[in-house]
Formats: C-alpha cells, structure tokens, sequence
C-alpha cells in the first residue's frame, strides 16, 4: 500500500461524534487548521447511528447549546410542538454540518477509516506524528499534524500510538472507590438498541407497558416514561416515541465479531415487542447500530473516580464541568444511586494520556474509572469534554507546548470565551 497524498494541519481529530465535532470546533475557533476523520460515511456519532438523540445530563454549554438551540427552533419532530430534548437523529447531522461549514479552517473526511498511526521519539519520549487513512485501491493517505486528539469512544488511535487501556470493572483496591467490586474483571456496561416508534394512522390509546424489552420510552414535548398511563401519553404526543430498547450484555465491545452477535441477539429480543406494535398500527424505525455504553479507557495523568465525582469540588485544573449522576445501567452496585452527584470538574489531567506527546483525549475514552465513567460518558459533558481538548491542541500549536505541558488556566478563558460554563452552577 503507497502513500497517493498528503494532508497537513495543525490539529487532527479523529472521530466526528458528539465530543469528535465539538473538538474540531474548538480548534477552528480558536485559530487552528484542523482535519476531521470520521470512519462512517455520516457524522454525529451516537445521535445519528445509535439514535442517542437525547441529551441526557448537562450543563448543554458551549458549541453544543449553540447546536441545541438550533434543532429546538428548527427541528421539532411536529410543527408547534417543543420537543424537549430529543429529535430525529438525522437532525443532528444537519445542525453539526452546517455549524462546521462556517468554519473557513476546518476540514471534515468521511468514510475515513484510519489504519495506522506514526510516532518518533523526541527527548526520550514518544510522540504522534501522523496517521495513515485508507484510500482507493489500496492506496491510503497521510495525515500530518502538531496535536492529535482520539475522539473515536473506543481509544482507537490512543492505542495504535502505544498508551495503556483501561478496560472492564476495577477493584475496590484500584482506586478506594465505596462502590468498586471486590474483584477486578472485563464486565461493562450493557448495550442497548434504540428505536423510534411511528403510529402511521390516527393515534389511538395503546399501553407502552405491554412491551417487555423496552427499559424506557419517551414522550414527544415530555421527555417522560409512560407505562401504566397510555391516555395521558396519546395526549401529550400524537404518535411518535423514542424507545430504549432491551439491555443486552456483550462479552466484549472491543471486538467487532461480538459487538455483532450482540446486535442479532438483541434484535431476537426485541421480536415480539415489535411484533405488538406493528399489529398496533407502528412503524418501527431501528437504529443503524446498537449503542455502546463503553470501551477502552486511556491512562492519562490522572484518573477520574468516583470519589472525585463525590467531593463537591473542582479540580485546579478543570477544563469541563458535568451533572449526571452514576448509572451504570447494572443490579452489583447496591446503593449507587444514593444521593445525587453534587456536580462536578474533569481535570485537563484526565485528557493527557500518560507517555505519548502530541495526543489529547476527549469523549469517553479519556483517563477515568468505570464507575465515573458512568457518570460522564452523556453527550452534554463528552460534549464539554470535547470542545475543551480542541482548544486545549489550538494553544498548544499557537504556545508550542506538549499537551503534558498546557497551563489550563490559560485554556479556560478561551473556552469561556467560546460560550462554554465552567461553573459548578446551572441555572
């Protein structure tokens, strides 16, 4: 396979999902080139592909309010009704296009599947310099830049450039966390395939409570479940509904053979719901791809904890804020829930993989434990994350600093500057 060309910028984020896009924005915003990489042919990560197209969690700051606002005054799913938090995902698509195409700096590929990742060694140090994506007829293409950042979810180009993964549960041991298991091991978090469902004829009252696979189903305008209530839901919504559907557990979601097996299982699951809401007059709009809830975590400079998420307290070098609480989506952690997270900080440390210069983290691969992960991993903070490490690459280019060596005190002006809340209040 030979080089066909070459593409330099100053900053290269690989991953145009809901921290990917954020991030690339930052950079361009803030005066950097940047070239975005997505492996699929659409952009907007879970929202699009995995019908995540509600924004749990917030604060909803930054690049993403700017987005949000755009789909409350254009896109409703029906004409004079506010759709709370969720739209059709191929919404977002349209909001996140045009917000890059104002971007005079920034470059997106599509379809660009990355295949390999260069390093060097400069001062003892390894350091990334540019990765390789695949092209036409065996050919590929080079892409050169001065800061990378891995925004893939899975720690994808973290990995190729030689960091440490974090994978599965870790101990009580690992981290002094109250609720860690006792035993490390490989379990994450389950899976879960989502789907709209689209009464075609006139809405008669049907009882969403019949469905057994569904966790949870959301109203148009209410953001509300609804078993037990089917009247009151027909009311507030004349037809359409965002499901989450069954909770399936993978053996391993790095693995794509499973993650695969994964999906033909849950979609067995899922027969005789579907079964019941066809029978009812629905039509059942599935997700291109079951929704992951986690994968690798990087090792960076610091590892986020539960006990960090706790303290009420924001780390002296904080770069995004966050309010959603733990859920881990699984019955081994009595009393999880007790009590709601305070909000709280994600140090720049967290995005700062340990020994490989040149890269930044963003989404939910950056450097944290399982249980706070939990917490983070929703598209407003990955979101927050994400900008911040766009900016975070822009200043390291403009100050010719290692991303290890970035003073975020003078990253936070930029981003406050770019709309983002650093405040540990939402109001």
């Amino acid at each position: 396979m030979s080089a066909i060309s070459e593409m330099t910028a100053d900053v290269v984020v690989v991953g145009a999902g809901a921290s990917g896009i954020p991030a690339a924005l930052g950079a361009a915003r803030a005066g950097a080139t940047v070239l975005l990489l997505e492996e699929h042919p659409v952009i907007g990560g879970a929202a699009v592909d995995m019908y995540v197209s509600m924004l749990c969690g917030g604060p909803i700051t930054g690049v993403l309010a700017q987005a949000h606002a755009m789909l409350r005054e254009r896109y409703s799913i029906l004409p004079g009704v506010v759709a709370g938090e969720w739209f059709l995902p191929e919404s977002h698509q349209r909001v996140w296009r045009e917000l890059i195409a104002r971007e005079p700096r920034l470059t997106v590929l599509v379809g660009a599947r990355v295949i390999g990742c260069e390093v060097a060694e400069a001062d003892g140090r390894l350091v990334i310099i540019g990765v390789a994506v695949e092209g036409a007829h065996g050919c590929r293409l080079d892409l050169r830049g001065r800061v990378f950042i891995d925004a893939t979810g899975t720690g994808a180009l973290a990995l190729a450039a030689g960091c440490t993964a974090m994978y599965g549960r870790d101990s009580k041991e690992d981290f002094s966390e109250p609720h860690a298991v006792a035993e490390a091991d490989e379990v994450v978090q389950a899976c879960t395939w989502m789907y709209v469902s689209q009464h075609l004829g006139a809405p008669k009252p049907f009882d969403m409570s019949k469905l057994e696979a569904s966790r949870l189903v959301l109203v148009l305008g209410s953001n509300q479940s609804f078993p037990g209530n089917p009247e009151a839901a027909m009311r507030a919504n004349p037809g359409i509904y965002l499901h989450w559907g069954c909770r399936t557990d993978c053996k391993d979601t790095r693995d794509p053979i499973e993650l695969g097996a994964t999906q033909t299982e849950a979609l067995q699951e899922m027969d005789r719901d579907h079964a019941l809401l066809r029978e009812n007059g629905f039509a059942i709009h599935l997700a291109p791809r079951i929704g992951v809830r986690e994968s690798n975590r990087i090792l960076g400079e610091h590892v986020v904890t539960e006990n960090d998420l706790r303290s009420g307290k924001l780390p002296d070098d904080t770069i995004a804020i966050g309010d959603y609480p733990l859920d881990i989506w699984s019955d081994d952690y009595p009393g999880l829930d007790e009590g709601r997270l305070p909000g709280y900080g994600i140090p720049y440390r967290a995005l700062v993989p340990k020994g490989v210069d040149g890269l930044l983290l963003a989404g939910k691969c950056i450097s944290g434990s399982h249980l706070a992960m939990s917490a983070y991993r929703v598209q407003p903070i990955v979101a927050s994350i994400g900008q911040a490490a766009g900016v975070a690459a822009a200043w390291c280019v403009r100050e010719k600093w290692q991303p290890r060596q970035a003073d975020p005190a003078a990253i936070r002006p930029v981003l406050r500057g770019q709309g983002q809340n650093l405040q540990l209040s939402f109001d």
